[in-house]
């Protein structure tokens, strides 16, 4: 038997759900980058109104597919136990981390599908706060990404083998994203500016890092499961 006879097909579930996620939560829906808060109520129910379909598109086809991050989650789980033998906190952090940070997709994708569902009908004021809403929980709920990346991290820097599952620039590298988001911390705060939902430290520069940093996550993972499958004598070399 196979004991990663589903983990490289879940390891691929970040980098579909990341090219999904540009094409349908970025460019149909609007967010890339989203609407500035310095918007007044008209302007921002003016943009909503003229783009609404396009919006509702983007957001129907991004909540299906949000759930490749809990799968690619549990594909990182599986090679983290491969590290942790008899101990596995680190992946199950890991594991709810991910979970979690599923949800940081799904609610606020339903809040913006509701925004762009009947715009025409609601008050100006009204369309912005619960477009504030979806973008207050998918920023400000940062903590359960950072409890992934820090528990992914410190297990894979663990690791005592000699030639390690996981580099330890990309354990670092995974630890220091996850740190970073703290930054989100302000963007309530503000109406403009770096730190602003459309800034660019909380919005060019984290998403680039985050995008980054599941895709050099990806790219190791796949290389460990093929590793481990090799050690477990089923992987291809040995088959």
């Amino acid at each position: 038997m196979n004991p990663y006879r589903y983990v490289k097909a879940l390891a691929w579930s970040g980098p579909i759900l990341l090219v999904a996620t540009i094409l349908f939560w970025g460019v149909l829906g609007k967010n890339i980058p989203p609407y500035s808060p310095e918007l007044n109520a008209e302007e921002f129910a003016a943009q909503i109104r003229e783009n609404a379909l396009q919006i509702r598109i983007g957001m129907i086809l991004q909540l299906p597919v949000s759930v490749l991050y809990f799968t690619w989650g549990v594909a990182i789980s599986k090679v983290m136990q491969a590290v942790e033998r008899d101990n596995d906190i680190l992946s199950t952090l890991q594991l709810w981390g991910a979970g979690f940070t599923t949800i940081v997709f799904v609610v606020p994708c339903s809040i913006w599908l509701t925004v762009a569902y009947r715009p025409e009908v609601m008050e100006p004021q009204t369309l912005q706060i619960f477009y504030d809403f979806g973008w207050f929980f998918f920023d400000m709920a940062y903590s359960l990404t950072t409890l992934q990346t820090l528990a992914l991290g410190v297990c894979f820097l663990s690791d005592r083998r000699e030639q390690p599952l996981f580099p330890k620039w990309a354990a670092w590298f995974t630890m220091f994203v996850g740190a970073s988001f703290v930054a989100e911390t302000m963007m309530p705060l503000v109406y403009s500016g770096p730190f602003s939902r459309s800034g660019l430290l909380n919005y060019w520069i984290e998403f680039s890092l985050f995008f980054v940093m599941m895709i050099v996550v990806s790219a190791y993972i796949l290389k460990a499961v093929t590793r481990l499958e090799r050690e477990h004598g089923v992987g291809p070399a040995t088959a």
